[in-house]
């Protein structure tokens, strides 16, 4: 019988037990499904750290080039709008709960000093009327300037991997809508509700607990600055929320935990469904209040996801 500490003292432990297993498999599952690619993405703010620990394999595989890919759902989102029809249908895809200036400035970019109103696009889609034609100016300015940083990132790379943990692959079905650009997408989860030709994930959507418990690993897999929201002149734009140093060296230490986890396995030569399913669950079990009782080893799990809510608050276990 497998016996698991369930009273970690240091965040190494944590990583190692409870979030090892779960990046463990899918890396031994992407590494087998590279399919002779040339190039892997790692998007987004996880992306900094995923693609930290993608080079952990590198004295055992021989792996292609990678690149952290700055981009969010923000700033594919943005790209992909040439109508007033297409900016109402983004809230289809990512709700927004919040005031309508924060709503403008957070998912659009547009700054405004408005009478406040609660918006929730879930019950009713704002009238946003006022805005369009800026955005659409926004939205034509942006994807002329990230399509030059998309080329510069892919040179002659033809065969080209995107990793992200999900669950929707928005970002790859909006850059292949509106570039032309071909993905293989590989998720820790994906839903498949978007018309995506190549994408798949590890963690069955419906089955596995994961989606459920996503906010834990993007708090976890996270850069030291904000989300990607614009591109100027060339130069990336960050919101205003940077997680504090503090926060980011209890981040590298859990890290550090989910690397020895995998340097202590990295030579299995196979991925059965019982590690899938015990990496699924085990991370479930860290993200209940009861099972770990020592809960300042949670202290740094925050999470900021402007795209929906202008809130960034302390994760919950349940």
């Amino acid at each position: 019988m497998l016996l698991i500490n369930r009273n970690p003292q240091t965040l190494e432990e944590l990583g190692s037990t409870y979030i090892g297993p779960l990046v463990f498999n899918y890396f031994k599952w992407l590494i087998d499904n590279l399919n002779d690619a040339d190039l892997v993405l790692f998007n987004s703010r996880e992306g900094y750290f995923l693609k930290e620990i993608w080079e952990t394999y590198r004295d055992n595989y021989d792996l292609p080039k990678s690149v952290y890919f700055k981009t969010s759902r923000k700033l594919a989102s943005m790209v992909s709008f040439t109508n007033e029809i297409e900016i109402y249908d983004s809230f289809r895809l990512h709700r927004y709960e919040g005031d309508i200036n924060d709503l403008l400035f957070d998912r659009f970019g547009i700054k405004t000093n408005i009478p406040k109103q609660w918006i929730d696009t879930k019950k009713e889609l704002p009238d946003i009327s006022e805005w369009i034609g800026t955005i659409l100016e926004k939205s034509n300015k942006l994807r002329v300037e990230y399509k030059i940083y998309i080329d510069s990132v892919i040179g002659s790379s033809k065969n080209i991997v995107m990793v992200d943990s999900g669950f929707q692959g928005t970002t790859q079905y909006y850059l292949e809508k509106v570039y032309g650009y071909k993905f293989k997408g590989k998720y820790f989860t994906y839903k498949g509700n978007l018309p995506i030709n190549e994408a798949e994930g590890l963690y069955p959507f419906y089955e596995s607990k994961f989606k459920n418990n996503i906010i834990f690993f993007e708090s976890v897999f996270i850069d030291k600055v904000g989300t990607y929201i614009d591109l100027v002149n060339g130069e990336f734009v960050n919101s205003d929320w940077e997680i504090t140093q503090s926060d980011f060296e209890d981040k590298q230490k859990i890290i550090e935990g989910i690397q020895q986890y995998i340097k202590s396995n990295i030579s299995l030569p196979h991925l059965y469904s019982p590690q899938i399913e015990f990496g699924d669950y085990i991370f479930d079990k860290m993200c209940q209040r009861e099972y770990i009782q020592n809960e300042s080893l949670f202290d740094s799990f925050k999470h900021d996801n402007k795209f929906v809510r202008n809130n960034i608050k302390k994760i919950d276990r349940k």
